[in-house]
């Protein structure tokens, strides 16, 4: 027997700004259907579905632009179809059921570093400007990081008065030049 779907809990609505946008939770939204979150690498989705449901009596296409989130009994209606307002990675994208909160769990992996204003074109949108885009350090490439770690050690030289990792380079490098060995560990 195929389980009908269990009608979507009513989720609390977040404040909305003056144009009627949601301020962000979790960097997501909220929408009759699903609640979202994201960080600048992917987008997650959660969708409440009844408790008995089987990952076998679904089907679910993830591509580039869109989504299609169905039941294999075409007379239950679908739950969820449409497109995405960025580009995502079809290979790199899953889904999968938590029994414990009886949702299904879209990751999508994103393209672009970008934040998105709503996770189905259509719904609901977020203010982006009020997303959390902090990022730790080590969440960065290996160039970026190093940068971020040059800044901080020149920033903490020049607050003791002491030389920037530029100006001892560039005593390393006039050593080098008059044939002198640069000084250890420079």
């Amino acid at each position: 027997p195929t389980s009908s779907p269990s009608p979507t809990p009513t989720l609390p609505t977040p404040p909305l700004n003056e144009k009627g946008e949601q301020i962000p939770v979790g960097n997501g939204g909220v929408t009759d259907k699903y609640y979202w979150t994201q960080t600048l690498y992917e987008t997650t989705v959660y969708i409440s579905v009844p408790p008995n449901i089987m990952s076998k009596q679904l089907n679910c296409t993830i591509k580039t632009n869109s989504v299609s989130l169905k039941y294999k009994d075409s007379s239950i209606p679908p739950i969820l179809v449409g497109d995405f307002p960025h580009s995502v990675k079809p290979g790199e994208s899953l889904w999968s059921l938590d029994r414990e909160a009886n949702s299904l769990v879209l990751t999508l992996d994103k393209v672009q570093r970008t934040w998105w204003d709503c996770a189905i074109v259509g719904d609901t949108k977020i203010d982006t400007s009020k997303v959390d885009s902090t990022m730790k350090v080590d969440e960065y490439d290996a160039g970026t990081q190093a940068a971020i770690r040059k800044i901080m050690f020149d920033q903490k030289q020049q607050r003791l008065g002491l030389p920037t990792s530029d100006e001892i380079l560039g005593v390393a490098n006039d050593m080098s030049s008059l044939n002198i060995p640069p000084p250890p560990n420079a």
